[in-house]
């Protein structure tokens, strides 16, 4: 009789031995999940971090380096713009002389802002 329960337990620690290797580790999935996590969080930190960093620089920035900065962006603009109509108006056919005259520009200025045009398609 205690051959048989031997037997059995042996069988059945065998059973649960085998048993363990399919079932899902919970412990895994959860640190898993904790990984993702931390690593969220640590992206997110570094992202404030970054945008602090600005807002301080911006703080301590006078009146005059903020009125240069606008000063560039503005003339920034307004020559992706003067581009952005010489390109339009010589899509519509019309001579370098008549986008200058359209555009205020020099018929050599129209030339050159169409040329970089063409060096950046290529």
């Amino acid at each position: 009789m205690i051959e048989y329960a031997m037997i059995a337990l042996v069988f059945l620690s065998l059973l649960l031995l085998i048993l363990s290797f399919f079932a899902k580790d919970k412990m895994k999935v959860l640190e898993e999940q904790i990984d993702q996590l931390t690593m969220s969080f640590a992206q997110e930190t570094y992202q404030l971090k970054k945008k602090l960093k600005v807002l301080e620089e911006e703080l301590l920035m006078s009146d005059e380096d903020i009125m240069e900065i606008v000063r560039q962006k503005a003339l920034k603009d307004s020559v992706q713009l003067e581009r952005e109509q010489v390109l339009s108006l010589y899509k519509q056919g019309l001579s370098y002389e008549q986008i200058a005259k359209e555009t205020a520009l020099t018929t050599e200025e129209v030339r050159m802002i169409l040329q970089q045009y063409w060096r950046g398609m290529n």
